[in-house]
């Protein structure tokens, strides 16, 4: 098995360069490296970038645009020729002048065969560009909310994945440590029974305790195998790669329950960092703009247009065919069926609807809070009473073993003391990472994470 040093080593050396002075806890570390090699975290933070894009794109709105355009027309069919008409008139001038004063080969026909422009557009008075920039800010807001939340939610998968698979092997080991004594008490009644000084139920009774024990023993080994493979799924390891079995002072439950238990801080702290609220929050903010949005629509929209460019019936550029243009544009939309005033209702209808989810989210966030703190505490509080009972198991089974080598106790009643201290440390070891398993509930339902 490789040192948990080692195969945290990437992560570890990942978290020096965003915190130098901070040093994760092992579990921390094999999270941190889940949440870095999380392929659907790595999507939601794809997406995050995609809506940052999109601001870029409403924020470009805001400046000017500038447009090349170039046209070359085959006229076919009657076109005007104003040379028609201007001709003569030149023709007549240029008899009473009696010299050739103005032309008399004018070709311009309509329109003319290129253009070549350069427009450059500025909007000045855009209602509808503001609320877009807006729209697409809390829309990435949104996504990063979404995001959040499935990291949240991997980071408490990791940790539920890991105290299982921890739990799996404790008690595995639980078991194997009783299996010698058991194989003893069975020997010893073979031999007895042999001597005729124990009857044939001694030896099922040994038989059968012995078997379940081993049964026991390999269902929580298979337990702790698929618990193993499901974090190295999670963190993006090979799926047989080894994990290390952390010693429980190391993972800091209890301390991190301690100083966070404060009810009313935990259900304050909820309200205003639960990804679920900010994502709904950003979402009716979104459809806001979507509402002033389609206000906009009553409101004119003024843009100021500078074209500059070259035209004529033969392509040539030079100072006697350019021309420039500067139009202020404005623009009303006075009457379109009533869809924009439709539009304002939807979105207004639909921003109600995300405010009744948003409250109803609270008051079932403010419930899980609660309720994921009193099942910590009473959790917690049941590791006291399963030690007594395993310290009291554990002396009963000291005193019974000392009478069975005295010659005053049965084999039974070594048996049964045995399989009494054995459901007390399995009692203490489920109670125990019961206990841890309430701690990651209630760090999640109060948005708190050690990562923070």
């Amino acid at each position: 098995m490789r040192p948990f040093a080692l195969v945290l080593l990437p992560t570890l050396a990942l978290a020096a360069t965003r915190a130098p002075a901070q040093t994760l806890a092992p579990l921390d570390a094999l999270v941190a490296e889940g949440l870095a090699a999380s392929p659907l975290l790595r999507a939601r933070t794809l997406a995050v970038a995609r809506e940052g894009a999109a601001i870029d794109e409403a924020r470009g709105r805001f400046l000017p645009s500038v447009t090349a355009n170039a046209r070359a027309s085959g006229l076919y069919g009657a076109n005007p020729n104003l040379g028609a008409l201007i001709n003569p008139a030149y023709a007549a001038l240029n008899q009473l002048l009696g010299q050739a004063a103005f032309p008399t080969n004018i070709n311009l026909t309509l329109p003319q065969r290129q253009e070549a422009t350069l427009r450059v557009a500025q909007p000045l008075f855009e209602p509808r560009v503001v609320e877009a920039y807006r729209i697409a800010r809390s829309v990435r807001d949104a996504a990063v909310a979404t995001r959040d939340v499935q990291r949240r939610q991997l980071t408490a998968e990791i940790q539920t994945a890991y105290l299982q698979f921890a739990r799996a092997m404790r008690a595995a080991d639980l078991y194997t440590s009783t299996v010698p004594l058991l194989d003893e008490a069975l020997r010893v009644s073979e031999r007895l029974l042999t001597v005729g000084k124990v009857t044939p139920d001694n030896v099922l009774r040994a038989r059968a305790e012995q078997a379940t024990v081993v049964q026991q023993r390999d269902a929580a080994r298979q337990l702790a195998d698929a618990a193993r493979q499901q974090v190295n799924f999670l963190t993006g390891r090979e799926i047989d790669a080894a994990l290390p079995l952390l010693a429980d002072s190391l993972l800091g439950f209890d301390a991190r329950f301690a100083r966070r238990s404060d009810l009313t801080d935990a259900q304050r702290r909820a309200q205003t960092r639960r990804e679920e609220l900010v994502q709904l929050d950003r979402a009716s903010d979104a459809l806001g703009g979507q509402g002033r949005l389609a206000r906009a629509a009553f409101l004119p929209s003024i843009n100021l247009a500078v074209d500059y460019g070259f035209q004529g019936n033969t392509i040539r550029v030079d100072a006697n065919r350019d021309f420039a243009v500067v139009s202020l544009v404005a623009s009303w939309n006075l009457f379109n069926g009533g869809q924009d005033r439709a539009r304002v209702q939807q979105a207004t209808l639909e921003r109600e609807q995300l405010v009744a989810q948003r409250i109803d989210a609270a008051r079932s966030i403010t419930l899980q809070v609660r309720v994921a703190h009193d099942a910590a505490q009473v959790s917690h509080r049941a590791i006291a009473t399963a030690g007594d009972r395993h310290a009291a198991a554990n002396r009963t089974f000291e005193l019974v073993q000392r009478r069975y080598a005295q010659g005053l106790a049965t084999q039974l009643e070594l048996l049964d003391a045995r399989t009494a201290l054995t459901s007390a440390q399995l009692n203490q070891l489920i109670t125990t990472y019961d206990f841890y398993q309430r701690v990651v509930e209630y760090e999640r339902a109060t948005a708190l994470s050690p990562l923070d």
